[in-house]
């Protein structure tokens, strides 16, 4: 998409904003973006085929699919895509599939679950496998890839115990979008949202996590913290996007704890002076 500067300008939908935690109106983690003629899928968490259907007519012309990482709520819409575009034909060949080591065999894994799907499907004739299986590319820290258009690195980000958890920065021209997937505060994050035009984060309200952290005993009081130790809490993520110097700070993956989205922004508020917004499901933006 280019505007009438001349640059080519990234424009994001956000199609899920959720948790593993089912939510009427947030669903899985996953991010819809199209830069020139290209349309890239970063996560598949639940539902987002029924979101990409609500959230614009191009989402047959998707090439390229990115995971952060491999937590059920990032990758268990990933069948439903795949499967919907096979069966309806909408390609010849499936997206691209890029991730974390262990996505290879999570899609082997995926395909041998829906064996029998796949064998009366075949036997049909009118699909065959190739048209399924995608081309699948496993990164570690610093990948990149160059278009026509725009470039993508892979960065890795701390969300310990997960082996391998990336975020991604998408650059056209002047233009920067960085989804930081799953991660507490790391320095890496910091260093490759460095000027960025929007940042999509994820995000913990503090006080929420810190209550229910209090309130509890046993197993859930080491549940909840084990948890805050490896998201991004509220107040991390103002001070971060403050030092790199983000433009327009975008939240999502909420765990809102019972707060509300301007419990967010307050804490955000202390640290970041920049644009921020609470993210919601089929919400739309442009890095200019």
């Amino acid at each position: 998409m280019t505007n009438p500067t001349g640059s080519v300008s990234i424009q994001l939908t956000l199609l899920g904003t959720g948790t593993p935690i089912p939510d009427r109106d947030r669903h899985g983690p996953s991010q819809f973006i199209e830069i020139a003629d290209d349309v890239i899928l970063v996560d598949c968490g639940p539902g987002t085929l029924h979101r990409l259907l609500a959230a614009s007519p191009n989402f047959k012309a998707i090439k390229y699919i990115f995971l952060t990482h491999l937590h059920s709520d990032h990758i268990s819409g990933l069948a439903d895509f795949l499967w919907a575009g096979w069966i309806a034909r909408w390609w010849t060949v499936p997206p691209v599939l890029v991730g974390p080591p262990g996505t290879e065999e999570f899609v082997d894994r995926m395909l041998y679950a829906y064996e029998e799907d796949i064998r009366l499907r075949t036997e049909e004739g009118s699909v065959t496998l190739s048209g399924l299986r995608p081309e699948i590319y496993e990164i570690d820290d610093g990948w990149t890839a160059t278009h026509d258009m725009w470039s993508v690195t892979g960065f890795r980000v701390d969300h310990f115990p997960v082996k391998y958890a990336f975020g991604y920065r998408f650059e056209s021209q002047d233009n920067v979008l960085v989804i930081s997937g799953d991660t507490r505060m790391c320095e890496n994050l910091q260093k490759y949202s460095e000027n960025a035009n929007i940042l999509v984060s994820e995000v913990a309200w503090e006080l929420g996590m810190k209550r229910a952290i209090e309130s509890s005993e046993g197993p859930q009081r080491a549940r909840w913290e084990r948890i805050l130790h490896y998201h991004m809490s509220s107040l991390e993520i103002g001070k971060l996007a403050a030092n790199a110097r983000v433009q327009h700070l975008v939240l999502s993956h909420l765990m809102l704890m019972d707060g509300t989205p301007a419990d967010l922004i307050n804490d955000v508020r202390t640290s970041f002076g920049g644009k921020v917004t609470v993210g919601e499901d089929l919400a739309k933006f442009r890095t200019n």
